[in-house]
C-alpha cells in the first residue's frame, strides 16, 4: 500500500483543504494516509492517521519544533511527502535529498502577497520580503517532484521561477457527504447575514460590522453570524469596541472556530453570505468561502476582487466597490426585502457549484497527479474513485 504523509506546522489538523479534501480523497482511493501536525493527541479519523508532533503555543515554539517534525517525517518512511507551509520548504528539500520518496509542496495562497498583511512582520521588512520571497520559494522547489497551487495566477507566477512541474488543484467545496441540517439552529433575528473564516481587517470584519449597524439604523431586524476565530488580539479589541459603541453587540454572534462538517448547517440557516474583503489581499487568492456560500443557497454580496471575476455571476451574487459600504448596505437591504430574488439567486448559485465549482473535479486532478508520482496509485490497482466511492459522493460533504 502506497504510504502518503502530509505535514503542516501551521494549519489546524482538520483543515478543509488538507484533511477533508486531500487526505480523505487519497484514503478513499486506497492510499495509506498520515498527517503530521501540532495537536493535543494522536488519533485516527475517517481513515486518516493524525499524528501529533507535540503542541505549541507560540510562533517561536513552532519554529523550534521543526527538527522534530523532520525526524518524525523521516521515521514514517513514506512513499510521498506532501508539505503544506512555506516554513516547511527546507524540510521538503531535506526529505527529497535524504530519502527515495517523492515530495510535493502545496501553495495554499500567494505568500508574497500575504506578507503585506502579516501583523507579526515589521512594516519596514515587508517590502523586502515581498521582493525576495518568490525567488527563494522558487529555488527551494527545484529539488522537489511537484508543486501544487490553489489558483492559476499563483501557478503561473511560480512556474516561471522553478523547473519543477506546477499544477493547480483548486480549493473548491466538496459536494459529497455534507449535511446542511447537521445542527438544529435557532435564529433570533428576522434576517441573518453570515461569514465564515478568519476575522481580520483584510477579510472584511470591520466592513461587516459597519454594514450590520447601518442596516439596523434603517429599521431592518438583522443579525450577523461570524464563524471563525479572531486573527489577533488587537482586531478583536477593536471589533468589540465598535460593537459596543454602535449598540450591535447583541446582534452579532461570534461562534469562533466551527468544525468543517458543521459549517454548512450554519450557512444554510442564514440569508446572505458576506465577502466584503480587501481587494489587494484577494487579487490572486480565490476565497473558498464564496463557493461554500453558493452551495448552501446563499446569495453573496462581495467586494469587486480580481480573483473572483471569472466566477462572480450576477445570477447569484452582487459585486460592490471595495470602500462603498453605502452601496453594499443598499444591495443587502434590497435582497433582504425581496425573497423571490433571493430564492432565484439561491437556486442558481447551488447549481453552479454542483455542476462546475466542486471539489469532485479537483479530486480527479489530485489522484492523477499522485498516480503519476507513484506509478501505482493506492492499493489494489485503484487509479481513482471506485464506483462505490462515486456513489457515496452523490451527497454533499
Amino acid at each position: 500500500m502506497t504510504h502518503v504523509v502530509h505535514l503542516s506546522s501551521v494549519h489546524y489538523p482538520f483543515d478543509p483543504r488538507i484533511f477533508h479534501k486531500q487526505l480523505q480523497t487519497l484514503s478513499a482511493a486506497g492510499y495509506r494516509t498520515t498527517l503530521l501536525v501540532h495537536h493535543d493527541e494522536s488519533i485516527v479519523r475517517d481513515g486518516v492517521d493524525v499524528r501529533s508532533v507535540g503542541n505549541v503555543n507560540t510562533r517561536l515554539e513552532r519554529w523550534r519544533n521543526l527538527p522534530t517534525l523532520f525526524r518524525e517525517a523521516r521515521a514514517e518512511d513514506a512513499d510521498v511527502y506532501h508539505v503544506h507551509d512555506p516554513e516547511l520548504l527546507p524540510i521538503g528539500v531535506l526529505l527529497s535529498l535524504t530519502t527515495d520518496a517523492r515530495v510535493v509542496y502545496d501553495v495554499h495562497e500567494d505568500y508574497a502577497d500575504a506578507i503585506r498583511v502579516r501583523e507579526w512582520i515589521p512594516d519596514p521588512v515587508k517590502p523586502v520580503l515581498q521582493r525576495v520571497f518568490p525567488a527563494i520559494q522558487g529555488a527551494l522547489t527545484r529539488p522537489l517532484d511537484l508543486v501544487v497551487t490553489a489558483d492559476d495566477a499563483t501557478r503561473e507566477s511560480l512556474a516561471s521561477r522553478t523547473s519543477t512541474p506546477v499544477e493547480t488543484i483548486r480549493n473548491l467545496p466538496k459536494v459529497a457527504g455534507i449535511e446542511t441540517d447537521r445542527i438544529d439552529l435557532e435564529r433570533s433575528h428576522e434576517h441573518v447575514l453570515a461569514y465564515v473564516g478568519g476575522l481580520d481587517r483584510e477579510r472584511g470584519l470591520l466592513n461587516m460590522l459597519q454594514v450590520t449597524a447601518r442596516l439596523r439604523e434603517r429599521g431592518l431586524d438583522v443579525g450577523l453570524w461570524l464563524l471563525g476565530p479572531f486573527q489577533d488580539k488587537e482586531i478583536e479589541r477593536e471589533a468589540r469596541r465598535y460593537m459596543e459603541r454602535e449598540g450591535i453587540a447583541e446582534h452579532v454572534r461570534l461562534f469562533g472556530y466551527v468544525d468543517y462538517d458543521e459549517i454548512f448547517s450554519y450557512l444554510s440557516a442564514a440569508d446572505i453570505g458576506l465577502l466584503l474583503v480587501d481587494e489587494a489581499r484577494f487579487e490572486r487568492n480565490v476565497p473558498t468561502k464564496f463557493f461554500e456560500y453558493l452551495y448552501c443557497g446563499l446569495p453573496v454580496v462581495l467586494t469587486e476582487v480580481p480573483s473572483l471575476e471569472p466566477y462572480a455571476d450576477s445570477d447569484y451574487c452582487v459585486s460592490v466597490p471595495e470602500r462603498d459600504l453605502e452601496r453594499a448596505t443598499t444591495e443587502i437591504e434590497r435582497l433582504l426585502e425581496d425573497s423571490d430574488a433571493r430564492q432565484a439567486m439561491s437556486d442558481a448559485g447551488r447549481e453552479a457549484v454542483v455542476s462546475e465549482y466542486s471539489w469532485e473535479a479537483e479530486r480527479d486532478r489530485l489522484l492523477a497527479a499522485y498516480a503519476q508520482l507513484t506509478g501505482s496509485p493506492g492499493t489494489d490497482g485503484i487509479a481513482g474513485p471506485t464506483d462505490e466511492t462515486a456513489r457515496t459522493d452523490d451527497e454533499y460533504e
